[in-house]
């Protein structure tokens, strides 16, 4: 839902963008969109502008946008950024999920260019090319964190094991949220999410929470079995995740892919 406070504002923010020349589309996103609005939530904006504009602002480091909403709300803001058309196709094209994510279901206040609609279109349109070789991906570093995890309390590395506990539950959601054809909504919005997908094992939900609270081997070896035993996700597919992990983390800097977190 969408507070009165919070509507107001957004009135306010398309008001003020709409009628500067150098404005060319504003986008209410964030959690407001997402639907994951709270009371006291800031208000996102992207503001998109020409190509030449978002160059000055590049140069001089000025592509962030804040403004207080305190008139409107107690803690209010507009956080903002500053984006391009160009932009908006680029993630449209070959957005990471995180980026698809933030912008897939914004709110269009206005759109001097008559473009913004068909953009989020593509941007929220989900690609199904890449499901089996993502979930290869996503089950290998599964395979590697779950192993990290007991090489953590093997030599009772505290830092190793609060690193791997959380990447194995970040793959563990990578997959279930590839299974149910959501985007990776990064880190912030990734267990409320993760709450929605309808396809997911029994009890998923209350094994996290118990892993995040005590990092012991039942509670890691549990979340790896529920999640592993689930369902075929090989599809009868051979592979290493040793070579995969290799690939998709030490020598991603050779190639300068996407990171596998973000893919």
């Amino acid at each position: 839902m969408i507070y009165p406070h919070h509507q107001k504002a957004i009135d306010y923010i398309t008001d003020k963008m709409q009628s500067d020349n150098e404005v060319e589309a504003l986008l209410i996103s964030g959690s407001i969109m997402h639907g994951f609005n709270q009371e006291h939530a800031d208000i996102d904006i992207n503001i998109a502008v020409s190509n030449e504009l978002y160059e000055q602002k590049s140069k001089a480091k000025a592509l962030t946008y804040w403004e207080s909403a305190e008139s409107f709300y107690t803690g209010g803001y507009f956080d903002g950024k500053f984006i391009t058309l160009d932009y908006l196709n680029l993630v449209a094209e070959r957005g990471s999920e995180p980026s698809r994510f933030a912008l897939f279901d914004s709110f269009i206040a206005f759109d001097k260019t008559g473009q913004a609609a068909d953009y989020l279109q593509k941007i929220g349109t989900y690609r199904l090319e890449n499901i089996q070789e993502n979930t290869i991906k996503f089950l290998s570093q599964l395979e590697a964190w779950n192993w990290y995890c007991k090489e953590a309390i093997k030599h009772d590395n505290q830092y190793l094991l609060d690193l791997s506990v959380s990447k194995l539950i970040l793959f563990t959601a990578r997959l279930v949220l590839l299974l149910n054809k959501k985007f990776f909504p990064y880190h912030k919005w990734l267990i409320r999410v993760l709450e929605d997908c309808e396809s997911k094992p029994d009890g998923l939900m209350p094994a996290i929470g118990r892993l995040l609270e005590r990092k012991t081997a039942d509670n890691i070896t549990h979340l790896y079995e529920l999640i592993k035993n689930y369902r075929d996700w090989p599809a009868g597919m051979q592979f290493s995740w040793g070579a995969h992990f290799l690939n998709d983390v030490e020598t991603l800097w050779m190639r300068q892919d996407e990171f596998i977190e973000n893919i």
